[in-house]
C-alpha cells in the first residue's frame, strides 16, 4: 500500500540528483554544509500544500497557482458544500492561507480529499506528498474508515456514517493483529455491517499503532547502548545517563551542551520539530504516548548511526554505494514499521540523505546541527 514509488517533477529530481548523487560532502565545519542547509530551508519554505492543492484543482477544471489563494479558498469552500455537504472548517482554510498542514486531527486532511473527489490512489499520494506524512493508519478508526469508502468508492456521507457509529468503540488494549493484516481485511470486505463489526475488534490507541516501530527503535538503541558502553567501561551508567548518552551520539555533543534551545535553530522547523531528547526516548523505550513524526525521526536517526557507525565511506564510489544500500535499508525499516517512505522534498529526509553523502556521514549531522545555531551561517 505504502510501498508505491512517488512519481519526481522537474524540482523533485533536481533536489534528489543534488542531495544524492552530487559531489559528497566533506565537512570539517558548519560553512562546509552550508549548501545542503539552504536546500533544505527551500524546500521547507516552499509552499507545497498549495502545490499540491492548486494542481489538483487544476486537474478538476480551474486553472489556478500556488499563489492564486482566494480562487483556491473558493473553490474548496464550493467543494465542501457540493460533494461533502458541510462548511469547509476554519482549520482547513487556514492552510489555504499558508498555515503549515497539521495531521492531528485527521479527518481534515481525508475530508479534502474527499472533496477534491480523488481516488484512494491520489489519496494517498497527496499524503505523502503534499501533507509530508503516512496516509491510512489503518489501527487508528479515522484512517480505517477512510480507507475503507476511498477504497470501495464509497460516497462521503458513508463515511460519515460509519465515523459517527464507530464513536462508542473502545480502543483494544494490545495489537494482536497486524497492520498488513487490517488492511488486508479492508480490502476484501465490501459490507458495511461486516466492516463496522471488524473495526469495532481492531481499533487502537497510540500506543498500540506503533508496536512494531518501538520494537525496532529498541533494537537500534541497543546497538548503540552496546557501543556506548565498549568505550565508557569505566563509569557505571544509570539508565537515565544511558538515554542522554543516546541523544549525544545521534545529534552530537556539542548540540547538546548548547545554551540555545532547539525551537532557536535556524534550520528547518520540519527537521528541528520532533527531534527525540533523553526525556522523549525514555517514553519510547517504556512504551508511554509519543508522536508518529517522533517516532518516525527517532527510527531514522537511530538507523542512520548504526548503519553509518559501521561504514567506510573511503571515496566517492563507496560513498554512493553506501548510500543507495542506506536508502534502501531505511525504507523497508520505515515501510515494515507504518511510516511514510523517504520523501527528498521532506527537509528532514533531505538533510538526513544529503550527510549520508558524505566522507563521514555522523559528523556531517553534527556539523548541520551546529550550524543551525549560528544565525551568521
Amino acid at each position: 500500500m505504502n510501498e508505491t514509488e512517488l512519481t519526481r517533477d522537474q524540482y523533485t529530481e533536481y533536489i534528489y540528483s543534488q542531495t544524492c548523487f552530487g559531489n559528497p560532502v566533506n565537512a570539517q565545519s558548519a560553512e562546509d554544509v552550508a549548501a545542503g542547509v539552504n536546500r533544505a530551508i527551500e524546500l521547507d519554505e516552499r509552499p507545497i500544500f498549495l502545490e499540491g492543492l492548486s494542481a489538483r484543482l487544476t486537474e478538476l477544471g480551474t486553472s489556478c497557482a500556488p499563489t492564486d489563494t482566494e480562487l483556491m479558498l473558493s473553490q474548496v469552500k464550493s467543494r465542501y458544500k457540493a460533494v461533502l455537504g458541510k462548511n469547509c472548517p476554519r482549520t482547513v482554510q487556514e492552510w489555504i492561507k499558508g498555515t503549515t498542514p497539521g495531521v492531528t486531527n485527521r479527518q481534515n486532511n481525508y475530508e479534502l480529499c474527499f472533496a477534491l473527489e480523488m481516488d484512494f490512489q491520489q489519496t494517498a499520494v497527496f499524503f505523502q506528498k503534499h501533507f509530508l506524512t503516512l496516509p491510512f493508519i489503518v489501527k487508528a478508526k479515522t484512517d480505517a474508515v477512510f480507507m475503507y469508502c476511498l477504497f470501495h468508492r464509497k460516497p462521503y456521507s458513508k463515511a460519515a456514517e460509519l465515523l459517527d457509529r464507530a464513536k462508542g468503540f473502545v480502543s483494544q488494549e494490545s495489537a494482536h493483529t497486524s497492520t498488513s493484516q487490517i488492511a488486508k481485511a479492508i480490502f476484501q470486505t465490501d459490507d458495511d455491517e461486516k466492516f463496522q463489526g471488524y473495526l469495532s475488534e481492531h481499533c487502537y490507541g497510540n500506543e498500540q499503532q506503533f508496536q512494531l516501530a518501538r520494537k525496532l527503535i529498541c533494537s537500534e538503541i541497543e546497538i548503540i547502548r552496546r557501543n556506548i558502553l565498549k568505550y565508557e567501561f569505566q563509569r557505571v551508567l544509570s539508565p537515565d545517563r544511558l538515554n542522554s548518552l543516546t541523544i549525544e551520539a545521534l545529534l552530537g555533543e556539542k548540540y547538546q551542551s548548547s545554551g540555545k534551545k532547539i525551537r532557536e535553530s535556524r534550520l528547518p522547523r520540519r527537521f528541528t520539530e520532533s527531534l527525540p531528547n533523553d526525556v522523549t526516548l525514555g517514553k519510547i523505550v517504556n512504551g508511554e504516548t509519543a508522536s508518529y513524526d517522533l517516532l518516525r525521526k527517532t527510527l531514522m536517526l537511530l538507523k542512520f548511526y548504526n548503519f553509518y557507525f559501521e561504514a567506510d565511506n573511503c571515496d566517492k564510489y563507496t560513498i554512493g554505494g553506501n548510500l543507495m544500500d542506506f536508502h534502501d535499508e531505511l525504507n523497508t525499516a520505515l515501510i515494515s514499521s507504518g511510516f511514510a517512505q523517504l520523501y527528498i522534498r521532506h527537509p528532514f529526509d533531505c538533510l538526513l540523505l544529503y550527510c549520508a553523502n558524505s566522507y563521514d556521514p555522523i559528523d556531517t549531522l553534527y556539523c548541520v546541527i551546529q550550524s543551525g545555531r549560528n544565525p551568521d551561517l
